[in-house]
């Protein structure tokens, strides 16, 4: 003889109306939401981007570490901060190409947050780094292949620079202050702060102001602002130098956006 489970129907209190309702009042009374985090933060998150401007702000980086908000570095911008023994709390990455040049100190304080498709050299790089996986949103193919594991993508935006503030805000962080997030060149052509040159470029206005970039800086710049304040309606975002994300912010407050 066999036991059988017991069924049994339940049904939650009270009606779909009210269960909105309430989820509407518990919002507006602006208590803080849970959101995990891999580092004790303020609510600000510092982003390191390997622009043209990045050295100009070392000390200014110094004095964010000495309040105690954590610092995310983007590409070489990881390894000019260790240089200057401000090794990032955080790294980012979604770049699907061999980028170790890019992490010649690495170190154990940094959190490595590697996407699934960042090249597996860079994987076997950093195997004794502390190292945490993450799922880009991507093309269809990459999609499937994360849905097929059953992990949530990320979106948001085509660079890494963009992605890490959607990881951010996953994490938490409201506030963003970035640096060398110029997404344009600086003089005489540099694309980033090691004086690399840029090759096809292009002209971007912003207000009255023109700024000259590669393919990558004018996709960013253009999805910048769909994928931050399009998504994340509560961040407030501010960045330091004259580039043209700084420009993008100050039109912005000009035209009455929030910023």
């Amino acid at each position: 003889m066999t036991k059988q489970p017991l069924r049994i129907d339940v049904h939650q209190f009270g009606v779909a109306g009210q269960h909105v309702d309430a989820i509407a009042a518990a919002i507006q009374r602006g208590l803080p939401e849970f959101a995990p985090a891999l580092c004790a933060h303020d609510g600000t998150l510092v982003l390191a981007g390997s622009g043209p401007s990045l050295p100009a702000f070392i000390d200014d980086l110094r004095a964010e570490r000495a309040r105690g908000r954590p610092i995310l570095a983007v590409k070489g911008a990881h390894d000019l901060l260790c240089e200057h023994e401000l090794e990032p709390d955080l790294f980012v990455s979604v770049e699907p190409r061999d980028r170790r040049h890019n992490l010649t100190r690495k170190n154990g304080r940094t959190i490595y947050l590697l996407a699934s498709r960042v090249a597996p050299e860079v994987f076997d790089h950093l195997q004794e780094c502390r190292v945490m996986l993450w799922h880009s949103y991507g093309k269809p193919e990459e999609v499937k292949a994360v849905s097929a594991k059953a992990r949530y993508a990320i979106g948001g935006g085509s660079t890494s620079g963009l992605r890490a503030i959607n990881i951010g805000y996953m994490m938490g962080f409201r506030r963003f202050i970035l640096y060398g997030y110029d997404s344009c060149n600086g003089p005489g052509g540099i694309k980033r702060f090691d004086g690399s040159q840029t090759g096809i470029t292009t002209d971007v206005i912003c207000g009255d102001r023109t700024f000259t970039c590669n393919m990558a800086m004018a996709a960013q710049a253009n999805e910048f602002q769909t994928c931050t304040y399009g998504l994340m309606s509560d961040i407030h975002i501010e960045a330091k130098g004259d580039g043209l994300i700084a420009a993008i912010l100050a039109e912005r407050k000009r035209l009455g956006l929030p910023v």
